[in-house]
């Protein structure tokens, strides 16, 4: 774009000059939007996961991923495998080349893993017939090891016969009972594990 200053001095003479603004094509980056949140459960059926997913779809594609808020951490593909990670945040920073002289901020995107609640770790207690009577009710809670609280048990066979976290054993007869303790944490994330109660002749 030219943009000329003139001057008409008041002897008559003239005289120009012309300012010549020059604008290049720039790179693009993108803007980044918010950071993913995603429950440790659903690791699996989110991954790979495309960071470009994670950015406003202005950018040039030609860019470049690092690991971590800048570029001196490693470089990656923009498809990430999550099956490895655990709760916490995961920052990528995409950074395009220059076009010309022109450049563009280097943008930061995140991954925010979320935490599953601990359901437990089961025992699987057996039980003969003759001695249900001596050992009923029996407390599910008896049979996890370091759960959360705050779950609810569901009778997955539908025997009827539990009530709370209570299992009368009196009512089973010879086979497999399964139960199953289930947390929905205030984060959205959930987790379950399963206690197999077994009754031999």
């Amino acid at each position: 774009y030219s943009f000329t200053y003139s001057i008409t001095a008041a002897n008559g003479c003239t005289n120009s000059t012309t300012v010549v603004v020059t604008v290049e094509d720039a790179p693009e980056s993108g803007n980044a939007l918010t950071p993913v949140e995603i429950c440790e459960e659903n690791i699996a059926s989110n991954s790979p996961f495309d960071l470009f997913t994670l950015l406003d779809g202005t950018q040039d594609t030609n860019g470049i991923w690092y690991v971590g808020t800048d570029t001196s951490g490693s470089t990656t593909a923009n498809s990430i495998d999550l099956t490895g990670f655990t709760d916490g945040s995961y920052n990528y920073t995409y950074s395009v080349p220059a076009i010309g002289t022109c450049t563009d901020i280097d943008v930061t995107v995140q991954i925010i893993i979320l935490p599953q609640p601990n359901t437990g770790i089961p025992s699987s207690p057996t039980y003969c017939e003759n001695d249900l009577a001596a050992n009923s009710p029996l407390d599910l809670f008896g049979e996890l090891t370091g759960e959360d609280s705050g779950g609810t048990w569901n009778d997955d066979d539908t025997t009827g016969i539990l009530t709370g976290s209570d299992v009368d054993l009196t009512a089973l007869t010879i086979g497999s009972y399964s139960f199953t303790y289930s947390i929905t944490a205030a984060n959205g994330c959930t987790n379950s594990t399963t206690v197999v109660v077994t009754v031999e002749d």
